[in-house]
């Protein structure tokens, strides 16, 4: 069984959503544990500011297994009291269309936005090369690729801003009439802080300074924007001068606090700066929204920016949904064959088998001519009768029977 456990902007708050994000280390160790407790065989664990999901293959009918899976998330992440009413599960074609939903940009914040296929690209390919995924995620995933280049070529859901990098820029163009003459600090060099800093760029913003905790990716960033790259341990030192901070970190707490703001300010003589933080969990204290002539804004905070994106592209919402269910129909077409192929096998092999020691029999009491005749109709309705079963077979299976009926089924075309 296809299945997926997730916790996304929709069901919860950044604060519950944070209890449960994965840093890369973990993902591995926590797999791991998957498998030890389970019979889950395959699992992509996707992480990002806006959701937690975990997609898995169990070749058991466990329909407890979303259960257990929370469970262990919980007390992997050691996060105290039950969350559970925050988590949706599917299984089945429900969640490989939510997986093309997703990976399409029709479940994100910004409706369209393109972010999240290199961010579900990157969880696919870490996975896959620490050997968590077979067969049946790898076709899944390549699929939901396929899925996402169609939804973005042929509809309009890409129209307006399509990434949360994108969307913080706008809200920095809102906030500053012109960002051409303002001094921008960002923190982090992943993809979200490079796409933040190749918009600014494009908007002739020149001045502009790039920290990270590894000082040789904050350099490799700010040569090919003309920026500065700074020393983590040194980023607070030019506070005063930056208008705007940009931070899109995968670190685990905090590193502005309160009186690092305030300190800036005195410095500053407390004019205006926008501190927007793109980071789950939050690496910039709310508290610093109290200080005069200071704006913050989060992951949640920039919802009505959203939204207003979102209205442009309703119109693509259709043709999309459309696309997915066909690409799903496809893809269930070939895990109902791959689960059913040892069953296929079965019949196949037997029921030839049968033909055949009837027809050696028969080819000692005829004469060659005859036999070629006979042998050759035979043949042909064998083959019928399998196609026939198979048929049967493949349209019963479309009500999703549990393992006990396949195994019925197996034992009755085992002609022993």
């Amino acid at each position: 069984m296809i299945g997926v456990l997730g916790i996304n902007h929709k069901t919860a708050s950044q604060d519950v959503r944070q209890l449960f994000s994965f840093a890369r280390g973990e993902i591995i160790y926590f797999s791991e544990l998957v498998r030890r407790k389970t019979e889950i065989s395959e699992i992509v664990v996707l992480s990002t500011c806006h959701r937690t999901e975990l997609y898995y293959y169990d070749n058991t009918f466990n329909r407890k297994i979303a259960k257990v899976l929370t469970g262990l998330l919980h007390d992997f992440k050691k996060v105290s009291g039950n969350h559970e009413e925050h988590f949706y599960k599917y299984s089945g074609v429900a969640a490989v269309k939510h997986l093309f939903r997703v990976t399409s940009g029709m479940d994100s914040v910004v409706i369209g936005e393109d972010q999240i296929v290199k961010q579900v690209k990157d969880a696919y390919m870490f996975c896959t090369e620490a050997v968590l995924t077979e067969a049946v995620l790898m076709r899944l995933f390549q699929k939901c690729f396929e899925t996402s280049k169609r939804v973005r070529t042929e509809t309009t859901l890409q129209q307006g801003p399509t990434s949360l990098s994108k969307v913080a820029v706008d809200l920095c163009c809102r906030v500053f009439d012109d960002l051409s003459d303002r001094t921008v600090l960002f923190i982090g060099s992943g993809e979200t802080g490079r796409l933040a800093l190749h918009y600014m760029f494009k908007l002739g913003v020149t001045k502009t300074y790039v920290s990270n905790r590894t000082y040789d990716n904050a350099l490799a960033l700010a040569r090919d924007y003309g920026a500065t790259a700074l020393d983590f341990n040194k980023f607070r030192d030019i506070l005063p001068e930056c208008d705007i901070v940009i931070v899109a970190t995968g670190a685990q707490e905090h590193f502005i606090s309160k009186s690092d703001v305030e300190k800036a300010q005195d410095e500053r003589d407390h004019s205006r700066q926008l501190y927007i933080d793109l980071s789950v969990p939050r690496n910039i204290e709310t508290s610093i929204s109290a200080i005069k002539n200071i704006q913050l804004h989060g992951v949640d905070d920039m919802q009505r920016i959203f939204d207003e994106v979102s209205v442009k592209r309703t119109s693509g919402i259709e043709h999309a949904t459309s696309i997915i269910n066909e690409m799903a129909e496809e893809y269930m077409h070939w895990y109902d064959c791959l689960s059913l192929s040892p069953i296929i096998k079965t019949i196949t092999k037997n029921m030839q088998k049968v033909r055949d020691k009837e027809m050696n029999a028969y080819k000692k009491t005829e004469d060659i001519q005859n036999f070629q005749v006979i042998d050759e109709y035979t043949n042909r309705i064998t083959q019928k009768y399998i196609r026939m079963l198979i048929r049967n077979l493949r349209n019963a299976s479309k009500d999703k029977p549990s393992a006990h009926s396949m195994n019925i089924v197996n034992k009755l075309f085992k002609f022993e």
